[in-house]
């Protein structure tokens, strides 16, 4: 799917990759494995029961029963299990690939500039000139391409190709595959391999092309047909990948327009382009230390929770949880901070500098740890060349620096 993942305070990294549509490919990878993988596990969970349950029954040995099982096939049939499942993951893999190269492929040949192309944990990212590799995290996902839009006025940017080019590049691997299972002579787990390319890019170009929405969020089908009718949300996702690209180069928030950061009106708390704009705000507001205009914004975002999806309510907390402790309502701060807000922070903490950002203002203000707060700021300052979103590293390291003089 397309992704807008931006990356405002990591933030809005996160909500921007679902803003454009989370990465149902990596969803239906997991289904897909959780399916095969329980086939195997029930397979092996079969085999120990039985065993002893004939032994005992027939009174021969543990070792004669388990070789007379080996001897009508069971271990074959256990390696071919095995087998399968790799190629499913195999498959999945290249899928996801494959799809989010069309969006690649499709935005370039509509204006749009590369940013960033991310493939599980690696992300291939443009400094200047330049192309390097960093390391990036974003549960539920398994992929991302990034482009900046074209430099032009939001009624002229075509959002069509670009949500469409995934689907496209999965339908036409899916066709190749069959082409080459029914008139290639190829070796039977190649074939294997070709039959679930294509049926799992079938189900790709299924899930994401059929327009409609999973978790509140918009699949690129639906995005193909909405954003050109949208104003207000094509405006947004636009922003995003403005934003996303200005990020990654370092420039601070700032000193970015003023019009990327401006919310839909009407605002509507079911968009998820609307939602992650919010995000996009509150960061550029505590940018500018602008505390008490972030509070009362996140407030109605809060209030709204039921709105929209789990990620963003989670995204939404821990914002909260900052800007209380930023306004010294550190027990309303507690309140944010559960036992989920905490694991999810803490399992992105490594590869977005915002959660570390978190753990450093929860250790000073809500556990009384300076040296740990201070260790956590270090260390930070210390790996942030690591990070692929220089603008994030350096206003997680600002306002870091802002608690530390003021609490």
């Amino acid at each position: 799917m397309a992704i807008l993942y931006t990356s405002v305070g990591s933030e809005s990294k996160k909500l921007i990759t679902f803003a454009a549509g989370i990465t149902r490919e990596s969803l239906f990878m997991k289904s897909f494995l959780k399916f095969f993988g329980s086939l195997l596990l029930g397979a092996l969970i079969g085999i120990i029961c039985v065993i002893p349950i004939i032994a005992l029954g027939s009174g021969e040995s543990f070792s004669t029963v388990f070789n007379k099982i080996l001897g009508h096939g069971a271990l074959p049939l256990l390696g071919k299990a095995a087998m399968t499942i790799f190629l499913v993951c195999v498959a999945c893999f290249l899928q996801l690939i494959i799809h989010e190269g069309g969006h690649l492929v499709a935005g370039l040949l509509t204006g749009y500039r590369f940013v960033s192309f991310r493939v599980l944990n690696w992300n291939l990212i443009r400094k200047g000139d330049r192309l390097q590799l960093r390391n990036f995290e974003l549960a539920g996902t398994g992929g991302q391409c990034l482009l900046a839009p074209p430099d032009k006025p939001v009624d002229e940017i075509d959002t069509r190709w670009y949500n469409a080019g995934g689907v496209l590049a999965n339908v036409v691997t899916a066709v190749l595959a069959i082409v080459l299972m029914y008139f290639v002579d190829m070796p039977q787990w190649l074939r294997a391999l070709m039959f679930l390319m294509a049926f799992i890019g079938g189900a790709f170009a299924l899930l994401n092309g059929i327009p409609m929405k999973a978790g509140g969020v918009a699949n690129d089908g639906l995005n193909l047909f909405q954003l050109e009718k949208d104003q207000p949300a094509k405006r947004c996702f636009c922003n995003i990948l403005d934003v996303n690209a200005r990020c990654q180069e370092g420039e601070p928030y700032t000193q970015m327009p003023e019009r990327l950061f401006t919310l839909p009106d009407p605002f509507d708390w079911e968009n998820s382009m609307h939602v992650a704009a919010v995000l996009l705000s509150v960061t550029r507001m505590m940018a500018f230390h602008q505390w008490e205009d972030a509070y009362q914004l996140l407030t109605e975002a809060h209030d709204n929770k039921d709105n929209y999806m789990r990620l963003y309510q989670l995204e939404i907390e821990n914002m909260m949880t900052q800007v209380c402790i930023f306004t010294g309502r550190d027990d309303e701060a507690r309140k944010h901070y559960s036992k989920e807000v905490a694991k999810h922070v803490t399992q992105h903490a490594s590869t977005q500098s915002n959660k570390q950002l978190t753990l450093m203002a929860v250790a000073l203000a809500l556990n009384g740890d300076r040296p740990r707060a201070e260790q956590i700021f270090k260390e930070l300052e210390a790996r942030r060349d690591r990070y692929a979103h220089q603008s994030d590293v350096a206003l997680s390291l600002d306002l870091m620096h802002w608690l530390l003089n003021n609490r």
